[in-house]
C-alpha cells in the first residue's frame, strides 16, 4: 500500500555492495525515506505516520513494511513475483488484517491512484550508490504536480513492479511517490544492503485474520480517515 531524502552515494565500499547486489540473484534489504510532501507539517497526525520503508527481497518474492505510532501502526505486503500474488497486511493497535490480491484484482487495491502517461527524461541520478533512469510522470487529471521517479537496473529484481501502478517499469524503484485514500507518500532509497533473508521473514504471522479485499480496503480507509492533501 506497500512503499524522503535522497542520499547520493558513490564511495567504493557502496559500489562492491551493488555489483554484489547486481551480479547475482540473492537476497538483500532497500531502505527508504517516507515523507509526505503535501501534508501540513503542523498536523497533528504527522508524527504517527511511518517515516522508513524496509523493502527485503529473496529469488522472486520481497516483502515492504512501515511501521508508526510507536509499533502501534504497521502496513505493508509480501508480494510473490512467479505467483503474481500480493498480501497486504494491516496493524492497527492489536487489530491485525490480511488479504492476497491477484493479478485481477490488483486493480481494485490501486484504483485510487489518478491516470497518467510516462516520459523518459534525458539525464540520470545517484540513489543509495546505484545509478537510476528518470521517468516524467504526467498525470491527466490530479491535485497534485506533476513529478519524476527514479528508478535503476541494477538490482536483480524482476517484475517487482507488478502490483503497484508502475507496473510497466523494469526496474526497481527508488524514489517514487504513491497516493493512497488522500494520501501522498514519497519514498527515497536511502540504502541497500546485501543481508541474508532467512524465508521466514517473508511470511506474515499467523495471528493475521484473513478478510476479503472489500473488508482490508475499507480498514486502510478507516485508518487513514483525516489525512488529506
Amino acid at each position: 500500500m506497500s512503499i524522503a531524502s535522497i542520499v547520493g552515494v558513490s564511495c567504493n565500499s557502496d559500489q562492491d555492495d551493488a555489483s554484489q547486489m547486481t551480479n547475482s540473484r540473492t537476497e538483500g534489504m532497500i531502505e527508504y525515506n517516507l515523507t509526505y510532501p503535501f501534508l501540513d507539517t503542523n498536523d497533528i497526525g504527522l508524527n504517527l505516520l511511518p517515516d522508513k520503508m524496509t523493502l527485503i527481497f529473496k529469488d522472486h518474492t520481497y516483502r515492504m513494511e512501515s511501521i508508526g505510532g510507536m509499533g502501534l501502526f504497521a502496513a505493508g505486503y509480501v508480494s510473490n513475483m512467479d505467483r503474481r500474488t500480493m498480501d497486504y497486511f494491516l496493524k492497527i493497535v492489536s487489530a491485525k488484517y490480511v488479504s492476497r490480491f491477484t493479478e485481477t484484482t490488483i486493480k481494485f487495491f490501486n484504483q485510487d491512484f489518478p491516470a497518467f502517461r510516462s516520459m523518459p527524461v534525458d539525464s540520470t541520478r545517484v540513489i543509495a550508490g546505484y545509478e537510476c533512469k528518470g521517468l516524467q510522470i504526467i498525470f491527466y487529471d490530479n491535485p497534485i504536480p506533476d513529478y519524476v521517479i527514479w528508478y535503476t537496473d541494477e538490482i536483480n529484481l524482476k517484475n517487482s513492479n507488478w502490483c503497484n501502478p508502475f507496473n510497466s517499469i523494469d526496474g526497481v524503484l527508488m524514489e517514487y511517490m504513491i497516493q493512497s485514500n488522500g494520501l501522498v507518500m514519497k519514498l527515497t532509497a536511502a540504502e541497500v544492503l546485501p543481508e541474508t533473508i532467512n524465508p521466514e521473514q517473508l511470511r506474515i504471522p499467523t495471528d493475521y485474520k484473513i478478510v476479503s479485499n472489500k473488508v482490508l480496503m475499507r480498514k486502510m480507509e478507516e485508518a487513514f480517515m483525516g489525512f488529506d492533501y
